[in-house]
């Protein structure tokens, strides 16, 4: 059962005190100081547009109806991670045997000054579309501010943009992980992390977005992106790149034709090719192909599932789906 922990805190940071209340949806391994931890926290104020530093109120009232509103949308994140909602089939954070030793809080902050410090999203234009963005600078300070340490953090906000965005992992290789590999390249599912993975998210919930966001943050800048399968490009390796890092790979996208039959070898092990993008089919001039499907009637979670009467029933790819398990058990091992 969910536990509610209401706070009033004092600091002497330019955010000054706030007040916060906490809900427990799942403590985690009671064992470990620092368990795998998935945080979602509202956004105060948001940037109308992204960079032009003008700044309004977002979640920031603490009203009990504010309250309500955000703990039921991080109520979905968490059931939609965790494979808890009517009709989806991808069950995700619930498939590891690790499932229940993961960290999962919500954290409502009020009573800090509209300003650039407490905005945590903002608005942008992205492919023709109203998007919103972390702002990944913020994010780090304000959890600081609140003394929080999660691996991914979603950022909920009311904005009328509704397209969800994520910033991958920037992992800290220099602590450790557990060894991989991908195509010969040997990379790390590292223990800890120097930035988490982070997601802006619309307070409206909206069938698989948390866990088609969460492929993205809880990949990595160094270790390989889990990108988007929608687009015949590499927008989702690019469009958060700051610097380039040497070394980044989409580890779920290659370009070519003719599709060969081995996507990759992961592991050791050979991972397929998806041939014909099932159901929805490669476009006419698209370069791109996916690994093999789960479902072949469904598209990959990181595909495009708002194209199909039935999007909790798409799944992710098995090549994605392996590499966010080995993941977990590195973050569950620390």
């Amino acid at each position: 059962m969910a536990k509610r922990r209401k706070s009033s805190k004092a600091s002497s940071s330019s955010l000054f005190s706030f007040k916060s209340e906490t809900i427990h949806w799942q403590s985690g391994d009671a064992t470990k100081a620092d368990p795998f931890f998935i945080l979602v926290i509202n956004n105060i104020a948001l940037e109308k547009p992204f960079g032009s530093k003008n700044f309004v109120s977002d979640m920031s009232t603490g009203s009990k109806a504010d309250r309500a509103r955000f703990a039921n949308a991080a109520e979905y994140i968490k059931k939609n991670l965790f494979g808890e909602l009517k009709g989806q089939k991808e069950k995700l954070l619930a498939d590891s045997p690790h499932s229940s030793k993961i960290k999962f809080w919500s954290m409502y902050v009020w009573d800090l000054p509209v300003n650039s410090a407490s905005s945590l999203v903002g608005e942008f234009d992205l492919s023709l579309s109203e998007a919103i963005k972390p702002r990944q600078d913020a994010v780090v300070s304000m959890l600081a501010h609140v003394s929080l340490n999660p691996d991914i953090v979603y950022i909920v906000t009311k904005s009328t943009y509704y397209r969800a965005t994520a910033i991958p992992t920037t992992d800290d290789d220099t602590r450790g992980g557990i060894a991989a590999t991908h195509d010969g390249k040997k990379i790390t599912h590292c223990y800890y992390n120097k930035i988490p993975g982070m997601v802006a998210i619309n307070v409206v919930n909206d069938t698989m977005t948390p866990a088609h966001e969460f492929g993205h943050a809880f990949s990595s800048f160094t270790n390989g992106h889990i990108v988007d399968l929608y687009v015949d490009n590499d927008i989702g390796v690019q469009a958060h790149r700051k610097p380039r890092i040497p070394g980044n790979f989409a580890l779920n996208k290659k370009f070519g034709r003719p599709i060969p039959k081995r996507f990759a070898k992961y592991q050791g092990k050979n991972r397929n090719s998806d041939k014909t993008r099932n159901s929805l089919g490669y476009e006419a001039g698209w370069a791109s192909y996916h690994p093999e499907l789960a479902d072949q009637d469904q598209p990959a979670v990181m595909d495009d599932y708002h194209n199909t009467t039935e999007p909790m029933s798409c799944l992710h790819d098995k090549l994605t789906k392996a590499y966010i398990m080995d993941k977990i058990v590195a973050k569950v091992s620390r």
